[in-house]
């Protein structure tokens, strides 16, 4: 899978499968980590906005995008092995 668009296919993966029950986010922050700079996390907030969900999907990477593309590819499979049934070939 391509990193391009990752994070844009994570999301339109997870409003097909939850709706407006939660909204995905990717976090990231910068580390002390001179080799892997930044860290992402793929993870669910709930409609409020305050109920952040278990993380989903994780990476970590020199640049920032590429931690949140390897975050985001991470929380696609993640939702791939929920929900099988859901067919995501075309997000």
């Amino acid at each position: 899978m391509s990193d391009a668009g990752s994070c844009m296919r994570f999301n339109n993966a997870a409003q097909r499968i939850l709706g407006d029950t939660a909204r995905p986010v990717i976090r990231v922050e910068e580390t002390n980590d001179r080799e892997n700079r930044w860290s992402a996390e793929a993870r669910f907030v709930g409609p409020s906005g305050n109920d952040l969900g278990p993380v989903v999907g994780q990476g970590s990477a020199r640049k920032k995008q590429k931690a949140k593309d390897i975050a985001a590819m991470s929380g696609l499979e993640w939702l791939r092995s929920q929900y099988p049934w859901v067919d995501l070939s075309d997000v």
